[in-house]
């Protein structure tokens, strides 16, 4: 099971079709947005606790917590149909390679 997980990622990474070098830089982009997502969220909230009120500049304010939630909300579902797609398109090149 393992080398199954290894050999997923190093596919996912080193690749040489379009499609996996479009997926694999869009994870590169979410792995690295995951990295930055606490930074950035402290930027936007002000405060370590994440907390959002109703204040009068953007910081800590109902503005900055929609683009907290669009922030955390686009790193999970990016990652999830990164892993959807990659997954479909292996399948179809599984099925399209045993069909020759």
């Amino acid at each position: 099971m393992n080398n199954r997980k290894i050999y997923f990622y190093y596919s996912l990474v080193i690749t040489s079709s379009t499609l996996n070098t479009l997926l694999s830089g869009v994870l590169k982009t979410l792995i690295i947005l995951g990295i930055l997502w606490a930074p950035l969220s402290f930027l936007l909230a002000g405060n370590l606790a994440f907390t959002f009120s109703e204040k009068e500049g953007f910081q800590g304010s109902q503005d900055a917590m929609l683009w907290f939630w669009r922030l955390s909300y686009s790193i999970a579902i990016g990652a999830r149909s990164t892993l959807i797609i990659y997954s479909i398109s292996q399948l179809l090149n599984e099925t399209a390679n045993r069909s020759k």
